[in-house]
């Protein structure tokens, strides 16, 4: 969805919850009271607060069930979430260090680069997110919360401490979770048992994202039975401005399996054979007859304004200059010119294969000259029943292909399946791979507001009693500590914010 479409439906719906939930409030007060207390929900301006005890029972009961052996497994699972949080302590700094003092150099490589989506840059070097997949973000972020605080529930029934209830806040876009935990009963506990409360919620996420990573793994094997995952891609959408919509151009549920004769199996392949048309130039295999029947070079060859060699009508787009390219042994047939010009469709239709060295086993190799930001391509595409299609030709840039036209790796089996159901799943599976590991090395950051908050006041106070006897002192030292990680991750956010918000917009 586009971000402003996105942003004017949630302010939207804000503003009629808010104006009904003023106007029962104003009209029909107790019935509304009640129902608010019976849900739980209460709305305010921009935001809106779910908080539920319905499912301590359910954890009571899930407490006391079970034999020993779950327990003791439970626990020594737990006992490994708190080594994995003072391990991912370090990572977690390290990364906040690389964020806050690299460079964020706009790419201005391509001609095109102004016409690249808004991006959101995250707390992981590297990993950019498209704003247009905010839906996603949200959905993911909610995912991972929840499974965060229910870590932290699943610990304090082991540990005995009752849990009071838990919540969910969205303040505009961004949700909030937490668990209600009794705070006596938690500070009671030995300071390996605390951790093991406050390091549950982190250790849920790396395992959430580990199964995630497997899903992802074997999603060729789950959806086999519905899909064909990896062996071609299929167009999914065409925007209304794309250069190869048309008579002769892609279809929606064409199949593309091949781009300049380089194979396509993969989204990624579709990317790097796209790629490759940009940087090779590829020749093509013509026989000597084809040459010198269709030739329609120019009397004179010239240069046009940008230097670029003409021996074509530069008025007739449906023509271009080819090169005969040399063989190995710097052979060039005597009857044919060193430069020719062809009819660029009826060229390809009769290429029997590329050469790159101006070895054909039949004709000889012809390049067309091109400028920098051009190239020619040849799609071979199939339909979903398996019955080839007229190749499609297109003479432009790569990247006008990439930004213009989807497709997917998730072919189906029957026709009634859409390829953006699997595509919807593997892309939600990506990001809770991401969001939960990103969200396990910020609260594993001591930083107030999360869980390495508690966790350094912890250790803090477990470790210097001996040495630092006043609990004040104690309490400072653990403040110092939480407000430098406050300000790196304070200046990581600064960073994120100019990235991808500010620095777009000037």
């Amino acid at each position: 969805m586009d971000p402003v479409t996105f942003f004017v439906v949630l302010t939207s719906i804000y503003g009629v919850l808010y104006f009904f939930d003023r106007f029962f409030k104003s009209c029909m007060h107790y019935p509304y009271d009640t129902f608010l207390k019976n849900t739980g929900l209460t709305v305010n301006f921009m935001s809106l607060h779910w908080h539920t005890n319905a499912f301590n029972r359910m954890l009571l009961r899930w407490g006391s069930a079970g034999n020993s052996c779950t327990r003791n497994f439970l626990v020594t699972s737990f006992n490994v979430g708190v080594l994995l949080t003072f391990s991912l302590l370090p990572i977690g700094i390290i990364l906040l260090i690389i964020t806050i003092f690299s460079g964020g150099e706009a790419d201005t490589s391509t001609p095109y680069a102004a016409s690249v989506p808004v991006q959101l840059e995250i707390l992981l070097p590297g990993v950019n997110l498209p704003l247009e997949e905010i839906g996603y973000y949200i959905t993911t972020l909610v995912l991972c919360l929840l499974v965060h605080e229910m870590g932290h529930a699943m610990a304090a029934v082991l540990e005995d401490v009752p849990v009071t209830g838990f919540g969910i806040k969205f303040f505009y876009c961004l949700p909030m979770a937490y668990t209600e935990l009794s705070h006596d009963h938690l500070n009671s506990l030995r300071w390996f048992k605390k951790l093991r409360v406050l390091c549950a919620g982190i250790w849920h996420n790396f395992l959430f994202a580990g199964i995630c990573y497997l899903l992802i793994s074997t999603v060729g094997i789950t959806m086999s039975p519905f899909f064909v995952y990896n062996e071609h891609v299929i167009v999914t959408e065409l925007t209304r401005k794309s250069p190869l919509r048309g008579e002769r151009g892609l279809k929606v549920d064409n199949l593309v399996t091949q781009v300049n004769g380089c194979p396509v199996t993969s989204e990624e392949s579709w990317h790097a054979c796209l790629y490759s048309a940009m940087k090779k130039r590829v020749g093509y295999c013509v026989s000597a007859d084809f040459i010198q029947l269709n030739d329609e070079s120019s009397a004179i060859s010239h240069h046009s304004v940008d230097g670029q060699l003409q021996c074509c009508d530069e008025l007739n787009p449906n023509v271009s200059c080819f090169e005969v390219v040399e063989d190995v042994n710097g052979d060039v047939p005597v009857e044919l010119p060193q430069h020719v010009c062809l009819n660029v469709r009826r060229t390809l239709e009769e290429v029997t294969e590329h050469c790159t060295s101006g070895l054909c086993s039949e004709g000889f190799c012809l390049r067309p000259l091109m400028r920098n930001v051009t190239a020619i391509m040849t799609f071979k595409r199939q339909n979903l029943n398996g019955e080839k299609l007229p190749p499609v030709i297109y003479v432009g840039h790569p990247w006008d292909v990439t930004r213009t036209v989807d497709v997917s790796a998730f072919v189906p089996r029957y026709r009634f399946l859409s390829a953006a159901w699997p595509d919807a799943w593997f892309l939600l599976l990506k990001y809770n791979v991401v969001f939960s590991i990103g969200l396990a090395l910020v609260n594993a950051i001591p930083c107030f507001g999360f869980d390495g908050a508690h966790i350094t006041s912890t250790v803090i106070h477990s470790f210097l009693v001996g040495k630092v006897d006043q609990r004040a002192k104690r309490d400072l030292i653990s403040v110092i500590i939480t407000s430098v990680g406050s300000l790196l991750f304070g200046l990581a956010l600064l960073k994120v914010a100019w990235l991808s918000f500010l620095r777009p917009l000037i």
